[in-house]
């Protein structure tokens, strides 16, 4: 699945993008999660329209699809929605980001009014203006969602799989390693959230996401539907990057 040229070449420009060496203060971090936070929400939607699409959730219950399948979202959900934070408390992914977002002092504003907005009723596109969202937070969780409804299951799991959360998280740990290091943040909740991304997702998560896709994208057709997807995708978190250096030029 990963051996396309393309995909390995935006994989690559993510990966020694600016942004990180960007990040040199307790300003930047907070500027940072501020648009990060929506992709971490996005995330889940992404996550559980797969478990929507590939298990049964109506009433009556009836078997569906690949029974190996099942298993691999499901533990995937379980361990994305309910894992536990630092002091052993049982609670989602999403969740500990928003912890440690307050522990820094970031703006919650935004993400908090989008929230309320959309468990209100209201549209993603309108929810995300309406809570004056970072222009390039806006626009990726758009993307993202363009790509949920779609309900291609095996583009979708391309994308959860290979364009999303698994590229980066060790250059952050060093990021927040070396500033708590220097005195310049504390921020021992943003560390365990960033080690507990590698230790579980970036690792467990990451071989059943890579073999559901396996399962999924299963005739040259949908493979090709998957890689278009995943670009796509790698495009939109580049575009979702360049934002955030953008924002830091206008505001110094």
């Amino acid at each position: 699945m990963m051996h396309h040229p393309q995909i390995e070449e935006l994989r690559e420009k993510l990966i020694h993008h600016p942004l990180y060496n960007a990040l040199t203060n307790g300003d930047d971090i907070r500027r940072f999660m501020e648009t990060h936070v929506f992709a971490v929400w996005d995330f889940m939607s992404l996550l559980k329209s797969l478990q929507r699409n590939l298990t049964c959730i109506d009433i009556p219950w009836s078997p569906k699809g690949d029974p190996e399948i099942r298993q691999l979202i499901n533990e995937i959900v379980l361990g994305e929605e309910c894992d536990v934070d630092e002091q052993g408390i049982v609670m989602s992914h999403f969740e500990m980001y928003l912890k440690a977002m307050q522990e820094l002092e970031c703006n919650m504003k935004p993400i908090q009014t989008f929230m309320e907005l959309v468990s209100q009723g209201m549209s993603i596109n309108e929810a995300l203006m309406k809570a004056n969202a970072p222009h390039g937070a806006q626009e990726f969780v758009k993307h993202t969602f363009s790509i949920i409804e779609t309900g291609a299951v095996h583009s979708i799991a391309g994308v959860f799989t290979y364009g999303r959360e698994d590229l980066i998280p060790g250059m952050f740990l060093s990021i927040i390693d070396a500033l708590q290091k220097d005195g310049v943040i504390r921020a021992p909740k943003l560390q365990y959230y960033v080690q507990r991304h590698i230790d579980v997702d970036g690792d467990h998560h990451s071989h059943l996401a890579i073999r559901m896709v396996e399962l999924l994208c299963n005739d040259e057709k949908k493979q090709q539907e998957a890689h278009s997807a995943i670009i796509s995708a790698l495009e939109s978190r580049i575009a979702l990057w360049d934002s955030i250096i953008a924002k830091k030029k206008r505001e110094f």
